[in-house]
């Protein structure tokens, strides 16, 4: 199967996962594409769901950075963007807001449905 980066009628101009880098990371492989994506999805659920109802600024950082770490190796650039700026608040013992982080998130995994859709 071709690559989900090949597909055709991707028309978003700066869309919230690269899709050359998935492409590049799965080798080109479609199934595995489609799988680390439903993956990604899932756990970024998760992590928001952990990062919201952590109080310990020390753990909240680990599973930002993990999210961090699983948003880049499917090429959610923003949700890894957004991530590092929150590690950086939290690194400084800052309370950051997690709104951008939200509204990250839910990008990816919006386009990430439209891709499982079609």
């Amino acid at each position: 199967m071709a690559s989900v980066a090949r597909s055709e009628g991707r028309t978003q101009t700066n869309p919230p996962i690269d899709l050359v880098a998935l492409a590049t990371n799965t080798l080109g492989n479609r199934d595995l594409e489609l799988e680390v994506l439903r993956m990604f999805k899932a756990q970024s659920r998760s992590m928001m769901s952990r990062i919201d109802n952590e109080m310990t600024p020390a753990l909240q950082k680990d599973l930002v950075h993990t999210l961090k770490g699983s948003a880049r190796a499917v090429g959610a650039v923003q949700v890894a963007l957004v991530c590092e700026g929150i590690e950086a608040e939290l690194v400084a013992e800052h309370t950051p807001p997690l709104i951008s982080l939200h509204q990250a998130v839910g990008s990816a995994n919006a386009f990430i449905d439209e891709l499982l859709e079609g």
